[in-house]
């Protein structure tokens, strides 16, 4: 384990606390960031599709116990936006990277967590897309990128 990957524990840990600590208090509506999944797109585009896929299934497992929602959904599209944000390092210009990369992960983070989720509920796909996924998502771009501003010196140093 290099420093790298020490560093991004303690990133995760805070993301962790923050996100079932912090964020039911900045929540609009129903849509709420994911500070999880911008820690870990941040992570996978460093140390690639395996180790983000690793990452974000413990992640998503641990995002599972502690939550009331189904064992395994987080794990799920967690493990699943990890690897495609590792897939896609290196893909996109450097400024833009993280963002296009958090937008297109997220996009199917989200698809993959709200369609499970809502399953067996009269909802259309039309309406989980507008209603949650893009708002949700919008969110977590806007504040992960806002942190990604102040947080990527201190991943790299």
């Amino acid at each position: 384990m290099n420093k790298l990957d020490i560093r991004y524990i303690v990133f995760f840990i805070i993301a962790f606390i923050l996100q079932f600590t912090l964020v039911k208090y900045i929540e609009i509506l129903q849509w709420k960031p994911d500070l999880l999944l911008v820690v870990l797109v941040s992570y996978a585009l460093r140390r690639g599709p395996n180790w983000g896929m690793t990452a974000g299934f413990t992640v998503g497992l641990l995002q599972d116990v502690i939550s009331t929602d189904l064992i395994g959904l987080s794990a799920l599209s967690k493990t699943v936006a990890g690897f495609l944000a590792g897939i896609l390092a290196g893909k996109f210009a450097e400024r833009t990277e993280f963002l296009l990369t958090l937008l297109i992960t997220g996009l199917l983070h989200d698809l993959i967590y709200f369609f499970i989720y809502t399953l067996g509920e009269n909802f259309s796909l039309q309406s989980l897309i507008i209603f949650y996924t893009i708002p949700n998502l919008m969110y977590t771009i806007v504040i992960g990128g806002f942190l990604n501003y102040f947080v990527e010196p201190l991943a790299t140093e």
